[in-house]
């Protein structure tokens, strides 16, 4: 009988593998090398010269032998000398990636010929029998051996099943990454061990792991220069004596990143400082510029040409409030806003924000021009609701052209909850966004009238053959004033690139006398798209739109428009462009840009 037996020890990552070989009566010995045992993952990409075809392999066995073949080709002069020994290497090559995936008695034949002014080497493989396992067993010992951090893990084969070497060592990788995720950090391998019978083909596994015990955090280091002692504090999520966590850092410096105040994160576990258990952790940050100013330009169908210059102090004082300045102009909106964020208590989930702005805004047949002044509360509740409270005071001077100003003098209570949720924050193929809005004032209440506005936005996403299908709805509805007397602020206006696309931006609405366009109280919208991949980041997009922006359901006039697009997916998300025609007048044609994610 042949047996090899190989067994493995662990130390740090390096693997070890020792062969014992026992003869046959004939005095044959197998070896199996390190290099034989692991299947190759990448197939190489080589120059010809030398032809060599491969016969009698097929699939992930075939794709293993390719990627081990030397990379020494003969040149197409070489002499018989030079080809022989290429066959040699050749044949090595061929049992060591045949052993890799089980098969330890493959026999290669060579057919050597001149084709062309050139070499051609045939290898013609008979696999032979697969060595299949018969036993495994796998024992994990250790303060985690009955997590589902350990217990959950795939195991590596079935009895019967082929003896592929990769997923053994797969196995033990995954192990091992367990471990130093969860804080295992002294953990080590018992025994590591395969038994190859070669007369019955069969092999047993053998896997012993022991987890030791979890780690903790132990002291929290942290150098910067930005916050106060009492509000870094804020953004440490690692605390003293909890249990070590290699998510647990990267969660901790992607906080840190996402602040805004560094240039610089470093989250580093003191391995070599690890005693009874406990790693201390040092948190380097290095401060980013203090001021950041930013100037954009650009074009949106709703909003014509458009400019921006901001200004952000990425920290005021020691409490890391940050104060933003920006001055928008477009053809349709001009803006000025200021902002003071400051963070809360779990800076990631909460904030409070102050801001004041100034706007203009006009579309074919209305203006305002208002003032707003307060604030908004955010918050990350269950389920990863984004709640935000909020309370504004707003100033607004409404005209409708042709007729005279409407003043308004609000101060308007509101909440929203808000979800999004995806399987690619940019290019989703599976998702959904849910948006739910509340806002009122009530009469001398700081207000000249009493209002009570409601909305609720829609989106969802899902695959349909190679393509997606996407609907949107948006629903409104205000009680209270009458539509005169409201500004334009919670007026509902219908059309443009965000809404129906066969009409122009804000043209749907209830129309006065004069034939203007003066909003609606209440909105209804639906759409539906199906978008259809074409060519590498390109597809196409057919869509309907309906709805209207209206003051009584019974007199409204729902509108559609249909038309198609052409979608890029940029760096940044998907860059649109659409040509929507109110439904039977393909003559009326709008043309419809923007860029952005779905959700």
């Amino acid at each position: 009988m042949s047996i090899i037996k190989l067994t493995s020890s662990y130390a740090g990552m390096l693997l070890l593998l020792q062969l014992s070989v026992l003869a046959n009566a004939m005095g044959e010995t197998h070896v199996v090398s390190a290099d034989s045992r692991e299947p190759i993952r990448k197939d190489d990409k080589r120059e010809h010269l030398t032809r060599i075809a491969l016969a009698g392999v097929k699939g992930v066995l075939r794709k293993n032998i390719e990627a081990r073949l030397p990379a020494f080709k003969p040149e197409c002069s070489a002499d018989e000398e030079v080809l022989q020994r290429y066959q040699r290497t050749v044949r090595k090559k061929i049992e060591k990636a045949a052993k890799a995936l089980g098969y330890y008695h493959s026999r290669t034949s060579f057919l050597i010929k001149k084709i062309n002014q050139c070499w051609l080497v045939e290898a013609h493989i008979d696999k032979g029998p697969a060595v299949r396992v018969n036993k495994l067993d796998i024992k994990i010992t250790g303060a985690g051996s009955q997590t589902p951090d350990f217990q959950e893990l795939p195991l590596p084969y079935k009895s019967g099943d082929v003896l592929n070497h990769l997923k053994y060592k797969d196995f033990k990788s995954s192990l091992t990454n367990a471990a130093q995720e969860k804080g295992y950090l002294a953990a080590k391998f018992i025994k590591k061990e395969i038994l190859v019978d070669l007369k019955k083909n069969m092999a047993d596994v053998s896997v012993y792991f022991d987890t030791g015990k979890r780690f903790r955090y132990g002291q929290i280091s942290v150098h910067q220069e930005v916050l106060g002692k009492d509000y870094v504090g804020r953004y440490i999520l690692l605390k003293k004596g909890d249990f070590f966590s290699a998510e647990g850092l990267i969660e901790q410096q992607q906080l840190l990143q996402n602040s805004g105040y560094y240039s610089s994160v470093s989250v580093q576990a003191d391995y070599e400082q690890a005693k009874q258990a406990t790693i201390p952790i040092t948190i380097t940050l290095v401060s980013a510029k203090r001021d950041h100013y930013k100037l954009k330009m650009g074009y949106g169908t709703d909003t014509g040409f458009r400019g921006r210059i901001s200004l952000d102090r990425r920290w005021t004082g020691s409490a890391g409030k940050k104060l933003s300045l920006a001055v928008g102009l477009s053809q349709r909106i001009n803006e000025i806003t200021s902002s003071l964020l400051i963070p809360k208590k779990n800076p990631e989930k909460n904030n409070l924000v102050y801001s004041i702005s100034v706007k203009q805004e006009e579309n074919d047949d209305v203006i305002s021009e208002s003032i707003k002044v307060g604030a908004i509360l955010s918050s990350l509740g269950r389920g990863d609701w984004k709640r935000k409270l909020s309370i504004f005071h707003l100033s607004d001077k409404t005209r409708v052209k042709g007729e005279s100003s409407t003043k308004s003098s609000l101060t308007l209570f509101g909440v929203q909850y808000a979800k999004v949720h995806s399987d690619n924050y940019i290019f989703p193929r599976k998702g959904w966004r849910v948006r739910l809005n509340a806002e009122g004032a009530l009469n001398k209440l700081l207000s000249d009238a009493s209002v009570l506005q409601l909305k609720a936005h829609g989106k969802y996403i899902h695959g349909l053959g190679k393509g997606r299908v996407l609907l949107r709805t948006d629903l409104g509805t205000t009680f209270g004033d009458r539509l005169d007397n409201l500004p334009k602020d919670l007026r509902f206006f219908a059309g443009g690139i965000n809404s129906i696309r066969g009409y122009d931006f804000e043209s749907l609405g209830v129309i006065n006398n004069e034939g203007k366009v003066i909003g609606g109280k209440h909105l209804l919208e639906f759409s539906a798209e199906y978008e259809y991949p074409v060519y590498e980041k390109w597809s196409i997009a057919a869509f309907v739109d309906t709805g209207n922006a209206f003051d009584d359901i019974a007199t409204s006039d729902f509108k559609v428009g249909v038309g198609a697009g052409v979608r890029w997916r940029s760096p940044i998300g998907p860059v649109r462009f659409d040509i929507g025609v109110p439904d039977g007048d393909t003559k009326d044609f709008h043309i419809h840009l923007s860029i952005g994610p779905d959700l």
